[in-house]
Protein backbone atom coordinates (compact mmCIF):
# COMPACT_ATOMS: atom_id res chain seq x y z
CA UNK A 1 0.00 0.00 0.00
CA UNK A 2 1.19 3.55 -0.66
CA UNK A 3 -0.20 6.92 0.31
CA UNK A 4 0.84 10.32 -0.98
CA UNK A 5 -0.04 13.70 0.50
CA UNK A 6 0.35 16.75 -1.69
CA UNK A 7 -0.43 20.38 -1.02
CA UNK A 8 -0.60 23.23 -3.52
CA UNK A 9 -0.99 26.85 -2.43
CA UNK A 10 -2.72 29.03 -4.99
CA UNK A 11 -1.82 32.70 -5.62
CA UNK A 12 -4.85 33.70 -3.50
CA UNK A 13 -3.38 31.61 -0.64
CA UNK A 14 -6.02 28.92 -1.06
CA UNK A 15 -4.52 25.60 -0.01
CA UNK A 16 -5.40 22.54 -2.08
CA UNK A 17 -4.60 19.26 -0.38
CA UNK A 18 -5.07 15.73 -1.61
CA UNK A 19 -4.26 12.32 -0.23
CA UNK A 20 -3.83 9.66 -2.90
CA UNK A 21 -3.86 6.02 -1.81
CA UNK A 22 -3.75 2.78 -3.75
CA UNK A 23 -6.84 1.71 -1.83
CA UNK A 24 -8.91 4.44 -3.46
CA UNK A 25 -10.93 3.61 -6.58
CA UNK A 26 -9.01 4.31 -9.78
CA UNK A 27 -11.36 7.12 -10.83
CA UNK A 28 -10.94 8.84 -7.46
CA UNK A 29 -7.14 8.64 -7.66
CA UNK A 30 -7.14 10.00 -11.20
CA UNK A 31 -9.42 12.88 -10.19
CA UNK A 32 -7.17 13.80 -7.25
CA UNK A 33 -4.05 13.77 -9.43
CA UNK A 34 -5.77 15.84 -12.10
CA UNK A 35 -6.78 18.41 -9.48
CA UNK A 36 -3.21 18.74 -8.29
CA UNK A 37 -1.88 19.13 -11.84
CA UNK A 38 -4.45 21.86 -12.62
CA UNK A 39 -3.55 23.67 -9.41
CA UNK A 40 0.14 23.49 -10.13
CA UNK A 41 -0.33 24.76 -13.70
CA UNK A 42 -2.37 27.75 -12.53
CA UNK A 43 0.24 28.57 -9.90
CA UNK A 44 3.06 28.50 -12.43
CA UNK A 45 2.11 31.45 -14.59
CA UNK A 46 4.51 32.76 -17.21
CA UNK A 47 7.47 34.50 -15.59
CA UNK A 48 8.22 38.14 -16.39
CA UNK A 49 11.96 37.40 -16.11
CA UNK A 50 13.84 37.08 -19.43
CA UNK A 51 14.47 33.46 -20.49
CA UNK A 52 17.81 31.76 -19.98
CA UNK A 53 19.53 31.27 -23.37
CA UNK A 54 20.86 27.76 -23.97
CA UNK A 55 23.39 28.83 -26.59
CA UNK A 56 21.70 26.56 -29.14
CA UNK A 57 19.76 28.64 -31.66
CA UNK A 58 17.43 25.77 -32.54
CA UNK A 59 16.39 25.19 -28.93
CA UNK A 60 16.20 28.87 -28.04
CA UNK A 61 13.93 29.45 -31.03
CA UNK A 62 11.73 26.49 -30.07
CA UNK A 63 11.38 27.87 -26.53
CA UNK A 64 10.87 31.49 -27.65
CA UNK A 65 14.18 32.76 -26.31
CA UNK A 66 15.52 30.00 -24.07
CA UNK A 67 14.68 28.20 -20.85
CA UNK A 68 11.96 30.20 -19.08
CA UNK A 69 12.73 31.45 -15.58
CA UNK A 70 10.67 29.91 -12.84
CA UNK A 71 9.73 26.88 -14.92
CA UNK A 72 10.80 23.34 -15.74
CA UNK A 73 11.52 22.12 -19.28
CA UNK A 74 12.05 18.46 -20.21
CA UNK A 75 14.37 17.14 -22.92
CA UNK A 76 13.65 13.48 -23.64
CA UNK A 77 14.94 10.86 -26.07
CA UNK A 78 17.86 8.52 -26.60
CA UNK A 79 20.53 10.93 -27.85
CA UNK A 80 21.86 14.40 -27.15
CA UNK A 81 20.72 14.78 -23.55
CA UNK A 82 24.23 15.09 -22.09
CA UNK A 83 25.40 17.40 -24.90
CA UNK A 84 22.45 19.67 -24.22
CA UNK A 85 23.05 19.62 -20.46
CA UNK A 86 26.74 20.48 -20.81
CA UNK A 87 26.03 23.21 -23.34
CA UNK A 88 23.54 24.90 -21.02
CA UNK A 89 25.83 24.57 -17.99
CA UNK A 90 28.67 26.16 -19.95
CA UNK A 91 26.43 29.08 -20.87
CA UNK A 92 25.49 29.65 -17.24
CA UNK A 93 28.97 29.46 -15.75
CA UNK A 94 30.51 31.61 -18.49
CA UNK A 95 27.97 34.28 -17.55
CA UNK A 96 29.28 33.99 -13.97
CA UNK A 97 26.03 32.51 -12.72
CA UNK A 98 25.72 29.63 -10.27
CA UNK A 99 24.65 26.39 -11.95
CA UNK A 100 23.77 23.01 -10.47
CA UNK A 101 23.75 19.52 -11.98
CA UNK A 102 21.84 16.83 -10.09
CA UNK A 103 23.40 13.79 -11.73
CA UNK A 104 21.40 10.56 -11.45
CA UNK A 105 23.55 8.69 -13.97
CA UNK A 106 27.08 9.67 -12.91
CA UNK A 107 27.43 11.10 -16.39
CA UNK A 108 29.55 14.19 -15.78
CA UNK A 109 33.29 13.99 -16.37
CA UNK A 110 34.80 17.14 -14.76
CA UNK A 111 37.81 17.22 -17.08
CA UNK A 112 35.68 16.98 -20.23
CA UNK A 113 33.22 19.50 -18.80
CA UNK A 114 36.02 22.00 -18.27
CA UNK A 115 37.28 21.47 -21.82
CA UNK A 116 33.77 22.27 -23.08
CA UNK A 117 33.82 25.63 -21.35
CA UNK A 118 32.19 24.89 -17.98
CA UNK A 119 33.68 26.91 -15.13
CA UNK A 120 33.81 24.27 -12.39
CA UNK A 121 34.16 26.98 -9.73
CA UNK A 122 30.58 27.98 -10.49
CA UNK A 123 29.13 24.48 -10.79
CA UNK A 124 27.63 22.46 -7.96
CA UNK A 125 27.66 18.78 -8.94
CA UNK A 126 25.42 16.49 -6.90
CA UNK A 127 25.57 12.75 -7.58
CA UNK A 128 22.63 10.54 -6.60
CA UNK A 129 21.57 6.99 -7.40
CA UNK A 130 17.78 7.11 -7.13
CA UNK A 131 15.29 9.33 -8.90
CA UNK A 132 13.50 10.19 -5.66
CA UNK A 133 16.79 11.33 -4.14
CA UNK A 134 17.43 13.49 -7.21
CA UNK A 135 14.09 15.28 -6.82
CA UNK A 136 14.68 15.84 -3.12
CA UNK A 137 18.20 17.15 -3.77
CA UNK A 138 16.85 19.57 -6.38
CA UNK A 139 14.23 20.73 -3.87
CA UNK A 140 16.90 21.42 -1.24
CA UNK A 141 19.18 23.27 -3.66
CA UNK A 142 16.40 25.50 -4.97
CA UNK A 143 15.23 26.20 -1.42
CA UNK A 144 18.70 27.53 -0.56
CA UNK A 145 18.38 30.17 -3.29
CA UNK A 146 20.97 31.85 -5.49
CA UNK A 147 20.75 29.27 -8.31
CA UNK A 148 20.16 30.48 -11.87
CA UNK A 149 20.16 27.12 -13.62
CA UNK A 150 19.54 23.59 -12.40
CA UNK A 151 19.98 20.54 -14.63
CA UNK A 152 18.20 17.43 -13.39
CA UNK A 153 19.88 14.55 -15.22
CA UNK A 154 17.64 11.49 -14.89
CA UNK A 155 18.78 9.36 -17.82
CA UNK A 156 18.51 5.56 -17.37
CA UNK A 157 16.56 5.82 -14.14
CA UNK A 158 15.20 2.40 -13.15
CA UNK A 159 12.23 3.57 -11.05
CA UNK A 160 9.14 3.01 -13.25
CA UNK A 161 7.00 5.04 -10.83
CA UNK A 162 9.15 8.18 -10.90
CA UNK A 163 6.71 9.99 -13.18
CA UNK A 164 3.94 9.24 -10.67
CA UNK A 165 5.65 10.96 -7.71
CA UNK A 166 3.06 13.73 -7.88
CA UNK A 167 3.82 15.24 -4.49
CA UNK A 168 7.53 15.55 -5.32
CA UNK A 169 6.94 17.05 -8.78
CA UNK A 170 4.38 19.49 -7.36
CA UNK A 171 6.81 20.66 -4.70
CA UNK A 172 9.67 20.95 -7.19
CA UNK A 173 7.52 23.05 -9.51
CA UNK A 174 6.72 25.44 -6.68
CA UNK A 175 10.37 25.65 -5.62
CA UNK A 176 11.37 26.41 -9.20
CA UNK A 177 8.90 29.26 -9.43
CA UNK A 178 9.89 30.82 -6.12
CA UNK A 179 13.60 30.58 -6.92
CA UNK A 180 13.02 32.08 -10.40
CA UNK A 181 15.45 29.47 -11.66
CA UNK A 182 15.52 27.68 -15.00
CA UNK A 183 15.26 23.91 -14.57
CA UNK A 184 16.17 21.52 -17.39
CA UNK A 185 15.19 17.86 -16.92
CA UNK A 186 17.04 15.37 -19.13
CA UNK A 187 15.50 11.90 -19.30
CA UNK A 188 14.67 8.96 -21.53
CA UNK A 189 10.94 9.73 -21.41
CA UNK A 190 8.69 12.47 -19.99
CA UNK A 191 8.74 12.45 -16.19
CA UNK A 192 7.54 15.87 -15.05
CA UNK A 193 4.92 15.81 -17.82
CA UNK A 194 2.30 18.53 -17.21
CA UNK A 195 4.38 20.02 -14.40
CA UNK A 196 6.89 21.09 -17.07
CA UNK A 197 6.07 24.09 -19.21
CA UNK A 198 7.46 22.36 -22.31
CA UNK A 199 8.76 18.97 -23.43
CA UNK A 200 11.42 18.67 -26.13
CA UNK A 201 12.02 15.45 -28.05
CA UNK A 202 15.65 14.83 -29.07
CA UNK A 203 15.87 12.26 -31.88
CA UNK A 204 18.77 10.69 -33.74
CA UNK A 205 19.19 12.26 -37.19
CA UNK A 206 22.31 10.49 -38.48
CA UNK A 207 25.86 11.80 -38.82
CA UNK A 208 27.68 14.43 -40.86
CA UNK A 209 30.92 13.59 -42.64
CA UNK A 210 33.73 15.76 -43.98
CA UNK A 211 36.53 15.08 -46.45
CA UNK A 212 39.83 13.86 -45.03
CA UNK A 213 43.31 13.24 -46.53
CA UNK A 214 43.45 10.15 -48.69
CA UNK A 215 39.87 10.54 -49.85
CA UNK A 216 38.47 8.94 -46.75
CA UNK A 217 35.51 10.48 -45.01
CA UNK A 218 35.91 11.67 -41.42
CA UNK A 219 33.12 11.94 -38.87
CA UNK A 220 32.43 15.65 -38.34
CA UNK A 221 29.43 15.54 -36.03
CA UNK A 222 26.44 13.54 -34.99
CA UNK A 223 23.12 15.11 -35.77
CA UNK A 224 19.97 15.18 -33.70
CA UNK A 225 16.56 16.60 -34.41
CA UNK A 226 14.76 18.76 -31.86
CA UNK A 227 10.98 18.55 -31.73
CA UNK A 228 8.65 20.40 -29.38
CA UNK A 229 6.34 17.65 -28.16
CA UNK A 230 4.24 19.95 -26.02
CA UNK A 231 4.51 23.55 -24.87
CA UNK A 232 2.61 26.24 -23.01
CA UNK A 233 5.00 28.89 -24.33
CA UNK A 234 3.42 29.20 -27.77
CA UNK A 235 3.04 27.29 -31.01
CA UNK A 236 5.42 24.28 -31.09
CA UNK A 237 6.60 24.73 -34.67
CA UNK A 238 8.44 22.20 -36.83
CA UNK A 239 11.29 19.95 -35.74
CA UNK A 240 14.77 21.30 -36.54
CA UNK A 241 18.22 19.69 -36.96
CA UNK A 242 20.86 20.18 -34.29
CA UNK A 243 24.54 19.18 -34.54
CA UNK A 244 26.01 17.41 -31.53
CA UNK A 245 29.66 17.29 -30.60
CA UNK A 246 31.58 14.25 -31.82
Amino acid sequence: MFSQLARVKQPDQTLIEAVVSDEDPLAQRQAALAQLRRACRSDLGRSTEPPFPTGCEVIDAALHGGLPRGHMVEAVGKVGRLSLALNVLAQATQRRELAVMIDGADALDPRSAEELGIDLRRLLWVRVKKGNDALRAADMVLSAGGVSLLVLYLVEQSDPQLAMRTALWTRLGQRTQRAKASVLICADKPLAQSFAVATLGVHNDGVRWQDAPGGRGQLAARQARIEVLRSRLGAPGDSQPWCLRK
